[in-house]
């Protein structure tokens, strides 16, 4: 069995598996370095520390000193804001009970094909976890997703008559170019390009006095539509050469062209029918809208409301953490005081 890729893979992309989170500060309590307080929280060098870890054994290393760089402002971006959310589950009391926290694991047995409680302990074993660890991160990383699905998916509107303005609004977008139902004559230049124009002006001339097209066809064409009176079915517009596109569709039904010359020889082309610009429906582009809009507005309204509850919070990086992490302009930030050196209890 192979190990688990990534616990979190049940949950949004954005609450990714919670290997070490902040935690409440409690008074009289003695921990590692502090790197950031968000309002009762702390961020210590270890949850940093472990987070990093967890990013490059699940990744792989950053290739230069710059990447690594980036990976720590985004890991410490992300502690902050889990922190963030953990203390706003607390104000609304959400919380997670064991029940749907052993529906969980249930669900991930499953979906990993794991039939005993032996080898699931193996697959944990091999990402670094216990059952208990996994059983504190569910739970964690559940009550996060609560706190979005009631704070941010809440006011994602996908409804229909949200979906119609957007469509309306980009109906270009789904706009179906002009086609035209096309037969044509092709005079190959061959060895001779001369006189493949004087056959070609033959075939205009005969079309002209009155002789059918299929048969001037059979008698004239060179090209692979011979064998089916030349028929090339229906063609959009921009998709022929465009000495061909810029004629035959100025051309009323029914009308043949004179000849064209293209690098292919001498085309004559006859317009058998048109299909005006359309617009696919919203029924059939509904799913396509729907999709789309699930991924941007939960990202912008998710992105609006960490920003709020940034400009909400006390935020206080201390300068150990001061190389990854620099709270948004407008948030309170008091005067950072030295951190106390690391002790044992």
């Amino acid at each position: 069995m192979k190990p688990f890729r990534r616990l979190s893979v049940l949950f949004f992309a954005v609450l990714a598996a919670v290997a070490s989170v902040a935690v409440p500060l409690r008074a009289g309590e003695v921990i590692n370095r502090i790197l950031v307080h968000v309002n009762s929280r702390i961020i210590t060098q270890s949850q940093f520390d472990a987070r990093i870890e967890q990013n490059v054994r699940e990744n792989g290393p950053p290739p230069d000193a710059a990447r690594r760089e980036e990976l720590k402002k985004s890991v410490m971006e992300e502690l902050v804001n889990e922190a963030l959310l953990e203390d706003r589950a607390r104000e609304l009391d959400l919380v997670t009970t064991d029940a749907e926290i052993e529906d969980q694991i249930k669900r991930l047995k499953e979906q990993n094909n794991v039939t005993t409680d032996e080898d699931f302990s193996k697959a944990l074993a091999q990402s670094g976890l216990t059952i208990d660890r996994l059983r504190d991160q569910l739970r964690r990383t559940v009550t996060l997703q609560r706190v979005v699905g009631r704070e941010v998916n809440s006011k994602v509107d996908l409804s229909d008559d949200a979906l119609r303005i957007l469509y309306e609004r980009e109906k270009e977008t789904w706009r179906v170019p002009e086609k035209a139902h096309l037969a044509e004559i092709l005079v190959s230049n061959g060895d001779d390009p001369a006189q493949a124009a004087r056959r070609a002006k033959e075939a205009s001339d005969l079309i002209k006095g009155g002789a059918k097209f299929e048969a001037v066809v059979r008698d004239y064409s060179d090209g692979a539509t011979k064998s089916r009176g030349g028929d090339l079915g229906l063609v959009a517009k921009g998709d022929l050469t465009a000495e061909i596109d810029k004629v035959v569709f100025s051309l009323p039904v029914g009308s043949v062209s004179d000849p064209i010359g293209t690098k292919f020889g001498w085309h004559l082309v006859k317009v058998i029918d048109k299909v005006p610009v359309s617009y696919k429906p919203f029924a059939d582009v509904k799913a396509e809208l729907l999709k789309r809009e699930q991924d941007t507005q939960f990202q912008k309204k998710l992105a609006e409301y960490l920003d709020k509850l940034k400009h909400d919070a006390v935020i206080r990086v201390l300068p150990p953490g001061q190389a990854y992490y620099t709270p948004p302009a407008g948030v309170v930030v008091p005067t950072p005081t030295p951190a106390p050196a690391a002790k044992k209890k």
